[in-house]
Order: structure tokens, then C-alpha cells, then sequence
């Protein structure tokens, strides 16, 4: 299924019904620290975000977003600072995941980390989230997309092939460098 806002609205409601005090603020900034996939995305979508980082967390994935793991970043200010974290954090992720959203489309950091993500790994994708269209940016025509489903009592990621709809992988086997089958 493709995710939408909707079942990301309701996993981030899912999310705080499941923790006392669902605190995002994690303070801390190790360098050596290794994440699944790197998720870019406007801040303007933390409510979506937040839905989304439920799922994968649920799923079993580690997933960097930036106001979780380095809520000392501004968001507001490029500064050679904040884009050298940027890049550390990219650099220690298996992939990168793009949200595509109408707020994507604005942000000033969306489309460079997506560059910055394609130029340093093999493994990145979109996650568009419906109501969205690439116009404009068709450029994320180029890229696999992620899908989320339940399958064999299992939620899980799915990478598919946007030439091909017949190939895919999933979001795990993909990171270790699965070709889409």
C-alpha cells in the first residue's frame, strides 16, 4: 500500500497512545552512530514524520530524522556546521528515503540531501505520500519508491522499481544490496 496522510496520521496517533510521554528530543551526537536510512523530508510533515518513524521503528528499522536525533540542528539556518552533520549522517546510513510531499517541493534542504544521499550510496528511494504529484521535480520519477504492507503477519517496507512495478525487494534485503527481483 502507499502510504498516505491518513495512516500516517493515524500511526503517529498510534505512536503517543503507546509511550507515557512520546519524547522525540533525543540529545546527543555520536558520530559513530549507524542508522537503516537516512529520511528527508520537510519539517513542515513532523506530524506525517512522525507517523512514518512509528512505522519503521515498528518494523524493525533504525531511521535517522534530524529533530529526533540531533534536535540541536536549526533547521532555518544553512551553515557549513549544519550541512557537515548532515553529511556524517548520511554517510552512516545504508540508504536515504525522500518523502515527497507538497512541503518537499519548498524546503531548502529536501532536494540537497537528496543529491548529497544519491552521490554517496547506491540506495536511495522516494516515499511519496498521495495527494502528491512529481511535477516540477520529475527527476523522482528516477528513483524506487517504498510501499508499506503487512505481509505473512509481518509490517514491512517494499523498494519497488518504478520502470518495472513487477520488481521489487524488500526495504531489508534491499540495504544489503538486493537487486530488485
Amino acid at each position: 500500500m502507499i502510504l498516505n496522510e491518513k495512516l500516517l496520521r493515524q500511526a503517529a496517533l498510534e505512536a503517543r497512545r503507546s509511550y507515557e510521554s512520546y519524547s522525540y528530543s533525543i540529545p546527543h551526537f555520536d558520530a559513530a552512530e549507524n542508522y537503516d536510512l537516512f529520511i528527508s523530508h520537510s519539517f513542515q510533515d513532523k506530524d506525517l514524520v512522525t507517523g512514518l518513524y512509528h512505522l519503521f521503528s515498528r518494523a524493525g528499522y533504525k531511521v535517522y530524522i534530524d529533530w529526533i536525533d540531533d534536535s540541536n540542528l536549526d533547521r532555518k539556518s544553512v551553515t557549513p556546521d549544519t550541512a557537515a552533520i548532515i553529511k556524517r549522517r548520511i554517510k552512516s546510513s545504508k540508504g536515504a528515503a525522500y518523502i515527497a510531499t507538497a512541503n518537499s517541493t519548498t524546503s531548502k534542504w529536501c532536494p540537497w540531501e537528496l543529491g548529497v544521499s544519491d552521490g554517496m550510496h547506491d540506495r536511495v528511494c522516494i516515499l511519496p505520500v498521495m495527494d502528491y504529484s512529481f511535477k516540477g521535480q520529475e527527476y523522482l520519477g528516477l528513483y524506487p519508491y517504498l510501499e508499506y504492507g503487512r505481509v505473512l503477519g509481518q509490517n514491512e517496507f517494499w523498494v519497488y522499481n518504478q520502470q518495472d512495478k513487477t520488481k521489487y525487494a524488500t526495504l531489508r534485503g534491499w540495504l544489503k544490496g538486493s537487486k530488485n527481483s
